[in-house]
């Protein structure tokens, strides 16, 4: 926990939160094949899927990203659905989470800050780690 000047010099605390998974990018290829479109549409938006392409390493790595999420939302009595955690790409590139209904609801409850995502597949893996601030 890190103290923060705050606006008007009034002192707030603020905590960091991370996340990280890995996932093997093999598992969702597998999973890809055998349940194919209705695998793929109970865990990813159509923006995702999209501008995955089709691409299980893609795919993985925005799975990694989820259950990241996952993790700093620390849920209890309501799970988010896959798909309310959404991983867009931005205009530079760079990948942005972006949370629907109740993952969103769950942010706000647990005072999450903007979410910041790194991901990344290679070498049989696709693996994501996911920061927050806190406001306490």
């Amino acid at each position: 926990m890190m103290a923060h000047p705050g606006i008007g010099g009034i002192s707030m605390t603020m905590d960091v939160r991370v996340g990280t998974d890995v996932e093997a990018i093999a598992d969702v290829a597998a999973a890809l094949d055998r349940w194919g479109e209705r695998y793929a549409q109970r865990l990813f938006t159509d923006a995702e899927r999209a501008e995955c392409g089709g691409s299980a390493a893609r795919l993985t790595a925005r799975f990694a990203a989820k259950e990241a999420t996952m993790k700093l939302l620390t849920p209890d009595d309501v799970i988010p659905r896959w798909r309310s955690i959404e991983v867009r790409t931005t205009a530079s590139g760079a990948p942005l989470v972006v949370l629907h209904d109740e993952a969103a609801d769950l942010a706000r409850r647990r005072r999450l800050g903007p979410m910041s995502v790194s991901l990344s597949h290679g070498a049989g893996i696709g693996t994501a780690t996911v920061v927050a601030l806190t406001e306490g």
